[in-house]
């Protein structure tokens, strides 16, 4: 499945009745006072709402649905129906560990949605063909796709219950014509294959 937002893909996944955590919810690519930003959305869609960050604004400090921790060393005193961790996952030094701690704070039938990027997106691919490497955010610790996040998933004793794709258009950034140019092409073969679709969407359980 392709969700054309993350909006769609929150309102999709996520259950009224659920308690959510959402790990890095201070980024995500899209600004705070913006009406998509996954964390507000979240907080509308679900029951109750935590927050786990490097860092808090004033505004969550001394809250206790919110903890300035690693997302690879968190703890809270209760568990939950999801933990989402929205373009996260690739920023770690650590990533089973960070599964490890998802694993024992999820619980019984609790869900890990991620999204990072697909390794083999159009862009990255046709930068491949001009470039030595294709760009990449520099705070970025390694590529995944769907095959490679199975195996580190199971790994860590979890597994895929889905996979999906994000169409990750419309973020408020200047782009270059030659980007523009490949963003049509983009929206086309979208149209007809996902494979080559920015950013991939896993759904996880306890193995």
């Amino acid at each position: 499945m392709i969700y054309a937002t993350k909006r769609a893909l929150i309102e999709r996944l996520i259950q009224p009745g659920d308690v959510v955590l959402d790990v890095g919810f201070r980024g995500q690519g899209i600004k705070k006072d913006s009406g998509e930003w996954p964390h507000a959305l979240l907080k509308a869609r679900a029951a109750d709402v935590y927050g786990l960050d490097l860092a808090l604004d004033p505004e969550y400090e001394n809250n206790d649905h919110y903890r300035a921790a690693n997302a690879e060393e968190f703890e809270f005193p209760i568990s939950f129906d999801v933990i989402f961790a929205g373009d996260l996952i690739e920023h770690l030094s650590n990533p089973g560990r960070f599964l490890e701690r998802c694993r024992t704070s999820l619980k019984s039938g609790g869900r890990l949605i991620l999204t990072t990027p697909n390794t083999f997106n159009l862009f990255n691919m046709t930068e491949k063909l001009t470039k030595r490497e294709p760009t990449v955010n520099p705070d970025h610790t390694m590529y995944l796709n769907e095959k490679t996040l199975r195996q580190l998933l199971s790994k860590n004793g979890m597994q895929v219950a889905d996979v999906g794709f994000l169409y990750t258009l419309g973020y408020e950034h200047r782009e270059s014509w030659k980007k523009k140019m490949l963003n049509i092409l983009y929206a086309f073969l979208a149209r007809f294959t996902d494979k080559f679709v920015e950013t991939l969407v896993v759904v996880a359980k306890a193995a």
